[in-house]
């Protein structure tokens, strides 16, 4: 396949190629018109544990939406380690449910008394 970078009319620039390979850390992606406050746009970083982070320190303070199906192989959310000892979501699912229970059984222990 052949490579080519296209102009169009109203700032369209279309590139087509088999792969597009930049040599950067930071992908940032602006619109002065949808912008609100101020500061960096990182929309893509090559960050330094050789990772891949969207939304580089909160630089959209609007987030990120994702739309459509989403298919992951594994979700870790360290935060939830300081309180579970892990950082899996279905284990931690899986405590929180014992313990609603545990805690259900309880009351109405206690209401029964």
């Amino acid at each position: 396949m052949e490579s080519d970078i296209k102009l169009f009319e109203r700032g369209v620039v279309q590139v087509e190629g088999k792969e597009l390979f930049l040599q950067t850390h930071d992908i940032k992606l602006d619109n002065a018109g949808r912008r609100t406050g101020s500061g960096h746009r990182r929309a893509l970083v090559h960050d330094h544990q050789d990772g891949l982070t969207i939304n580089y320190n909160g630089d959209y303070p609007g987030g990120v939406t994702i739309k459509g199906t989403i298919k992951v192989d594994a979700i870790e959310m360290p935060t939830i380690r300081r309180y579970f000892g892990h950082s899996s979501l279905i284990a931690t699912i899986g405590e929180l449910k014992q313990q609603i229970d545990s805690l259900q059984e309880r009351v109405e222990t206690l209401s029964r008394s």
